[in-house]
């Protein structure tokens, strides 16, 4: 859930708990003369009034999700043979999207989500988890050519998108400077390094999300 939706949810929350308990109050309970009487506020019963609007706003939007709301594709039909029809499902999608990524064992897929129709329209976007610094420009235009082939070994030529999106490597890798002068000899009998590796982390758990 992104930060706006986790905002809108709590506001919606809380002003449909303070105009419930509002009201019940009036009704109910030992209070319900000083709960009464907080209405002729002016403050009070605004707020409570803003708090309702909010609710039934809440409550609307929701309803609206329920019935529009597009139905969850799991299973995405390919191709039709001898009047059957020869389907497959987002999950095995991302799998095989996730095989061609690390395949060459120097990238791992972070993440995978899958969008589509039931009759095709297959979107994929693939989260790229380098193990060490790589050329992004290059490495994402390879991996994006072995993605659109090797998915249309699965999905044909439904696949309308493939997008990747690199994020922080597991290990930085610094070349050395050609230009830098010559470093003195390491005392104790120990080599020189060709490169500096900083690591930034360890190993983070790859996601799929279908």
């Amino acid at each position: 859930m992104s930060g706006l939706k986790r905002l809108c949810t709590v506001v919606f929350v809380l002003a449909c708990a303070f105009s419930l308990a509002s009201l019940a109050l009036t009704w109910f309970g030992p209070w319900t003369a000083a709960a009464s009487a907080l209405f002729n506020l002016e403050a009070y019963a605004i707020a409570v009034l803003a708090c309702l609007a909010v609710s039934a706003l809440g409550l609307v939007v929701l309803l609206c999700r329920a019935l529009f709301a597009r139905r969850t594709v799991r299973t995405v039909e390919i191709a039709t043979v001898d009047g059957g029809v020869i389907s497959v499902t987002r999950d095995a999608i991302a799998a095989q999207a996730s095989h061609i990524v690390e395949a060459d064992g120097s990238c791992a897929a972070a993440r995978v989500r899958v969008d589509a129709k039931a009759r095709g329209h297959i979107r994929v976007h693939v989260r790229v988890l380098p193990h060490e610094t790589v050329d992004v420009v290059a490495k994402g235009a390879e991996l994006h050519e072995e993605l659109v082939d090797g998915l249309a070994a699965v999905c044909g030529d439904k696949v309308e998108d493939v997008s990747l999106e690199f994020v922080e490597p597991e290990s930085v890798t610094v070349a050395p400077d050609d230009e830098a002068p010559e470093a003195a000899p390491a005392t104790g009998g120990g080599d020189a390094t060709s490169e500096i590796t900083v690591s930034m982390g360890g190993s983070r758990e790859s996601e799929r999300e279908a």
